[in-house]
């Protein structure tokens, strides 16, 4: 039997074992036996495919980056949908809070010019939003916890379980496509 086959035919349980072993293979085979069936899932929840697939992916480098700390005694399976249930809350959070930031940002005209200017200002900010929502979603999500959630770096870092650098570099880059589109 070919080493692909091997672990095609292993349990959720053997794949976690080696997968706390840091078995690349073991991951590959988790990932193949699970994505469709997390992407699915995702996207009767979120309703976007490409938000769906975003949140997926999201979910699976969660499952290799915490690796060491699956445990191979609970239902793979329920660890896996609760990873995915919670990235897609996350994700509807997120979009109510830019909504409702869209929707308190908005305020009467008094004149005509107002109106001029509430009509290029909602221009504006729709187009903002537009690239925003248009970022990598760990962009998106960096960007959106720093500029709208006023965490921290360092909050986020922790949060997502990355470096502050790469926080940072999320950052950088989310300002950078919106100085684009404004210059």
């Amino acid at each position: 039997m070919a080493k692909s086959e091997a672990y095609k035919a292993m349990s959720d349980r053997e794949l976690v074992l080696a997968l706390k072993g840091g078995d690349m293979r073991a991951f590959e085979s988790v990932f193949m036996r699970w994505y469709p069936q997390v992407f699915r899932f995702l996207k009767t929840i979120v309703k976007e495919k490409a938000l769906a697939e975003d949140l997926a992916q999201m979910v699976f480098m969660k499952i290799w980056l915490y690796r060491d700390q699956l445990d191979e005694s609970k239902s793979f399976k329920n660890y896996l949908f609760v990873l995915a249930k919670n990235g897609a809350l996350d994700a509807l959070k997120l979009k109510r809070c830019i909504l409702m930031e869209d929707i308190s940002s908005v305020s009467e005209p008094q004149t005509n010019e107002g109106a001029e200017n509430l009509a290029e200002f909602s221009e504006t900010n729709s187009r903002i939003y537009q690239i925003i929502n248009e970022m990598p979603l760990q962009r998106r999500f960096v960007f959106n916890l720093s500029r709208f959630q006023n965490k921290s770096n360092k909050e986020i870092s922790e949060m997502l379980g990355v470096s502050v650098r790469t926080v940072e570099k999320h950052i950088e880059l989310a300002l950078k496509d919106l100085r684009k589109y404004l210059s």
